[in-house]
């Protein structure tokens, strides 16, 4: 019953989406039908929790480099006398009473707010840096996902072209059968191969399903009704074959701007004044302030200025100045091991890119990718060939064209790693 249910229903939407293929697509924030790789992006970047919550993580950021900017609040002291031993009153709020007002502002020295504010500056960078780093991972996460489900989608297509043409031959045959002509055998094993077809075709359309799944989570879709539409870089040479273009070397893909790495550079330079700021801490801080005391046991209104000065004698900050000193070294470590690893990891892809570019060339030289069902339906139908090698040229060209697709799949992902590692899209994927 499940099967019986739901195998209609899932074949029904997938050619409904394939006869979206030739419509305008919707703009706005609908969702189309068909999802094409710049549909897909401009609907992450509006609704992928992960990019939203990257953005506020700068704003964070932001705020605090406005904070640091702000100078600090000078503070207000009153002093109001409680007993007035002239006139015997407490409290007293006449013209003989005495009053106290003191203000007093402190004035960072030596870069000690400079410093500080240089520091948030670095990190408002290292934030952006950061937040365009995940957004471009998440953004090759999502190619990585349309390229399965675009393949998904080509594989359930081989399985319909040839249960198509069984089912062709098996119109054929019925009718044979009934009159006599071809044995009730022939129409069983026609329809046992339809049936095995079947089962593989859906198994890869819960794939498919499982994958557009992941589809909807990232991009917050409502349903699963949409086809994939996915562009890559092949080219048809006069027999119509296609194969991809090698248009790329290895001075192409030198990292000069990955995010990630440019986001170490401006920790190093936090860390840089961090440590200034350390230092500039260990040496004196001044306070200017200002008191008028009315009544005051010195003259009658006395108004006098002066300033703070901290002396560092037994705090020399020396524990925050080797931590922040420990730290910059850290980072700039880090930055330098994380560069080499950058490079050794294009190498990898690169020369991964190579290797499946090769494979593909070869699965598409094979000969019997010119076949197809048809040829092997007019075959059979005209008695050239038997059952067994109607079966195995069927088998063997389905495993033919899925081989074919995996290579085409691969080599995508391949793409997709590179242009990753490079922190570019070095080969434009949509195209």
């Amino acid at each position: 019953m499940f099967f019986a249910y739901f195998c209609p229903m899932i074949w029904n939407n997938l050619l409904f989406g394939a006869a979206m293929l030739f419509t305008t697509p919707t703009t706005g924030d609908s969702i189309p039908m068909q999802l094409t790789v710049n549909q897909a992006e401009h609907l992450l970047y509006q609704r992928n929790p992960q990019l939203i919550m990257a953005r506020l993580e700068v704003e964070k950021a932001e705020a605090l480099f406005l904070q640091e900017k702000k100078w600090s609040n000078p503070e207000v002291s009153f002093l109001y006398n409680v007993y007035n031993p002239l006139t015997g009153i407490y409290f007293d709020a006449s013209s003989d009473g005495e009053t106290d007002i003191e203000i007093e502002q402190s004035i960072p020295l030596f870069g000690q707010r400079k410093e500080r504010i240089q520091k948030q500056g670095a990190m408002v960078d290292f934030a952006t840096l950061q937040t365009e780093w995940t957004e471009y991972q998440i953004r090759m996460d999502l190619h990585r996902l349309l390229a399965e489900n675009y393949f998904l989608q080509e594989k359930t297509r081989v399985f319909d072209k040839e249960i198509n043409s069984v089912e062709h031959i098996l119109q054929a045959y019925r009718k044979q059968a009934e009159q006599g002509n071809l044995s009730q055998l022939e129409v069983s094993r026609m329809e046992a191969l339809k049936l095995r077809l079947v089962g593989e075709r859906n198994q890869f359309i819960s794939q498919l399903f499982e994958r557009k799944n992941d589809l909807r989570l990232m991009l917050c879709l409502d349903d699963l009704s949409f086809f994939i539409i996915f562009p890559y870089p092949w080219t048809e040479n006069h027999s119509g074959d296609r194969h991809f273009q090698s248009f790329l070397s290895p001075s192409d893909c030198f990292i000069d701007s990955r995010p990630d790495l440019m986001a170490l550079q401006s920790l190093s330079k936090a860390a840089e004044h961090d440590l200034r700021l350390q230092q500039a801490n260990a040496l004196p801080r001044l306070s200017v302030k200002a008191e008028y005391d009315k009544n005051g046991n010195i003259c009658h209104n006395f108004f006098g200025i002066g300033a703070t000065l901290s002396l560092p004698i037994f705090d020399r900050n020396q524990g925050n100045i080797r931590q922040s000193k420990a730290e910059w070294n850290r980072v700039q470590i880090e930055a330098e091991s994380a560069q080499r690893q950058a490079n050794a990891q294009i190498q990898l892809c690169y020369e991964n890119l190579m290797r499946q570019q090769a494979l593909l060339e070869e699965a598409q030289g094979m000969s019997l990718v010119d076949w197809s069902p048809e040829t092997a339906e007019r075959q059979l139908l005209n008695r050239n060939i038997s059952m067994l090698e109607f079966i195995d040229l069927y088998d063997a060209w389905r495993e033919t064209q899925l081989l074919i697709i995996d290579a085409r799949n691969d080599l995508m992902q391949a793409i997709i790693d590179l242009n990753e590692a490079s922190g570019k899209e070095i080969i434009n994927i949509k195209q």
